[in-house]
């Protein structure tokens, strides 16, 4: 039983650590990327998002899915949404370093990376990147 009590409390020290190792490494991946990495031939002259996605991504399905759908209706055509199977495009995943899914990217018209973001990112947040992309 003590056994037990100190595997577990060795289990609660150590989690926080791993969880703070976590978010600087994506901290560091978000700073490496954007504003330095350029991908001219995925934006192809128009504001991009790059979705990275899932097969059994709930949360990209019925959550982010929907939200860039309206972002890009919203837009009138003006906005290119690409979807990513990470597991289908590793190299690609590798690239812009995703660490979980949903992750999108957000692509100036001349490629370079504008923002990214791990996790779900709420329609605002991504219309407000794009908009800080395209305004001088």
């Amino acid at each position: 039983m003590t056994t037990r009590i100190i595997v577990f409390l060795a289990l609660l020290a150590v989690l926080p650590a791993l969880w703070i190792a976590v978010r600087a490494r994506g901290a560091l991946a978000r700073r490496r990327l954007v504003g330095r990495w350029t991908e001219p031939a995925l934006a192809g002259g128009v504001p991009t998002v790059l979705f990275f996605t899932g097969e059994h991504c709930t949360v990209c399905h019925f959550r982010q899915k929907p939200a860039l759908e309206r972002l890009k209706a919203e837009r009138n055509g003006t906005l290119r949404v690409i979807e990513l199977d990470a597991a289908r495009e590793p190299d690609l995943a590798r690239r812009f370093a995703v660490l979980s899914l949903p992750t999108t990217v957000v692509l100036a018209p001349d490629g370079r990376v504008g923002a990214v973001n791990y996790g779900f990112a709420p329609r605002d947040q991504l219309d407000a990147q794009l908009s800080g992309l395209i305004s001088p």
